[in-house]
C-alpha cells in the first residue's frame, strides 16, 4: 500500500504542476470570467472523486459518504474568517496545493508560507476552534440525509451535472 501511495503522490504531483493546478487562485479566474481551463480541471477532479465515492459506497456501505464537514451558523466570526482566509490567499498568492505546487518547482520563496502555515494551522485546531464550539451549536450534515434521499443517487446527479457542465464549456471552446 505504501508503494501505491507512493506511486499516486507521484502522479498526482506530476498532474497539478504541469497543469499549474491552484484551487484557490482557480476560483478567482473562474468568477472572474477568465477559468474555463481551471473550470475543466475542478469538473474532472469532482467527476473521478465523485464516482471514486460512489463505487466506494456500492462496495461497502462503511467506505461511502460520510460527515467530513460541520456546519456551525453564520454570523460575524463567518464574515471576519472569510476575509482573513482571502486575504492570506491574495498575500500568498494562492492556496496549500499551489504553494506546494511553487515549492516542487523551485520557487524557494513558498517554502517561508509552507513554514508559516504550520503554526497558522495549528492556532485554528487549538485556539480558534475551541473558542468557535462554545459560540456555535456544530452538527455534522451529509447532503443525501438533508434532502432525505440515498448517497448513490445524489452523487450519481453531481456527477452527472458535472459531466454536463464540462461538455457545455467544451462547446464553448469550439464555438
Amino acid at each position: 500500500m505504501l508503494w501505491i501511495g507512493f506511486l499516486f503522490g507521484i502522479g498526482f504531483g506530476f498532474f497539478v504542476q504541469r497543469a499549474g493546478l491552484c484551487f484557490a487562485h482557480g476560483l478567482g479566474e473562474i468568477f472572474m470570467g477568465k477559468g474555463k481551463r481551471i473550470a475543466r480541471y475542478f469538473l474532472l477532479i469532482f467527476v473521478i472523486t465523485g464516482t471514486g465515492f460512489w463505487l466506494s459506497g456500492a462496495v461497502s456501505p462503511l467506505l461511502g459518504l460520510k460527515p467530513v464537514g460541520e456546519i456551525r451558523g453564520h454570523g460575524f466570526y463567518n464574515v471576519l474568517s472569510g476575509l482573513i482566509f482571502g486575504a492570506g490567499i491574495a498575500l500568498n498568492g494562492g492556496c496549500v496545493l499551489g504553494t506546494l505546487r511553487q515549492i516542487g518547482e523551485g520557487n524557494l520563496s513558498f517554502l517561508v508560507v509552507f513554514i508559516a502555515l504550520i503554526p497558522g494551522m495549528a492556532l485554528v485546531v487549538y485556539g480558534l476552534n475551541p473558542l468557535l464550539e462554545k459560540g456555535y451549536q456544530a452538527q455534522q450534515v451529509v447532503l443525501p440525509d438533508l434532502l432525505g434521499v440515498p448517497g448513490g443517487v445524489v452523487m450519481g446527479a453531481l456527477v452527472l451535472a458535472a459531466l454536463a457542465g464540462l461538455k457545455y464549456i467544451r462547446s464553448l471552446k469550439k464555438g
